[in-house]
C-alpha cells in the first residue's frame, strides 16, 4: 500500500497533466475536502472542482514547495500558475470570461490518508491574490457613521476581454464583505 507521500506526489502529477482519472484513483468514493470556496464531497463534486481549474486556466501548473508528513497525515506548501483563457465560474454562479491573464497564488493542504487513499483534505489558497491576478480588486469604502445606511452592494470593477469588450463580474456574496469586513474592519 502506497505511503502518505506517495499518493500525495500521484495526486500532484495527475494535478499538473490534468488526468481527471488518476486524480481521482488517490481519493476514497465518499472522500470530503472543505476548500475556500465551499465543502465538495465524494468523486463526482471532486473531479468537477479540479475541472473547474482545468477548464479556466488551461495550462495550470502547480510547484510544491514544501511537504510534511505526520502519520497518516499529509502538509503541504504549493503553488499554482498558468494563464486564464477559459470561463471562471464563481461560487455564486457568475462567470469571469477568460481575460488571458497570468494567474499565480499560493497555498496549502492538508490531507488525511486511510487504506491508501485520501479521505479528506484542506486547502487553503490566497483567494485575494488569485482574484487580484484576475484583474479584480479590492476597494475600500469609506467608514460609514452610525445614522449612516447599510453599505450598498460593492461594485464590480470592469474588465477588458482579450475581444476588447469590457465585462464586469458581479459581487461573489455577502459572505465575502462579512469576511473582508472582519479581516479590514470595513
Amino acid at each position: 500500500m502506497p505511503d502518505p507521500r506517495e499518493i500525495h506526489d500521484a495526486f500532484a502529477e495527475a494535478l499538473c497533466t490534468h488526468d481527471k482519472r488518476r486524480l481521482l484513483d488517490c481519493f476514497h468514493a465518499d472522500a470530503v475536502l472543505v476548500t475556500p470556496v465551499g465543502v465538495v464531497e465524494g468523486h463526482e463534486q471532486i473531479e468537477w472542482y479540479f475541472g473547474q481549474f482545468f477548464s479556466t486556466v488551461p495550462d495550470l501548473t502547480t510547484r510544491v514547495i514544501t511537504i510534511s508528513v505526520c502519520g497518516d497525515t499529509v502538509s503541504v506548501e504549493w503553488v499554482t500558475s498558468g494563464t486564464q483563457t477559459g470561463e471562471m465560474l464563481l461560487p455564486d454562479g457568475t462567470v469571469i470570461p477568460g481575460t488571458g491573464r497570468p494567474v499565480f497564488w499560493r497555498g496549502c493542504g492538508m490531507w488525511s490518508v486511510e487504506d491508501g487513499r485520501f479521505v479528506t483534505g484542506r486547502i487553503y489558497y490566497d483567494q485575494l491574490r488569485a482574484y487580484m491576478s484576475l484583474g479584480c480588486r479590492l476597494v475600500q469604502n469609506k467608514p460609514r457613521s452610525a445614522t449612516a445606511a447599510p453599505d450598498q452592494e460593492a461594485r464590480p470593477v470592469p474588465a477588458t476581454h482579450p475581444s476588447g469588450q469590457e465585462t464586469r463580474a458581479e459581487p461573489r456574496s455577502n459572505s465575502i464583505r462579512r469576511l473582508l469586513r472582519g479581516i479590514f474592519g470595513m
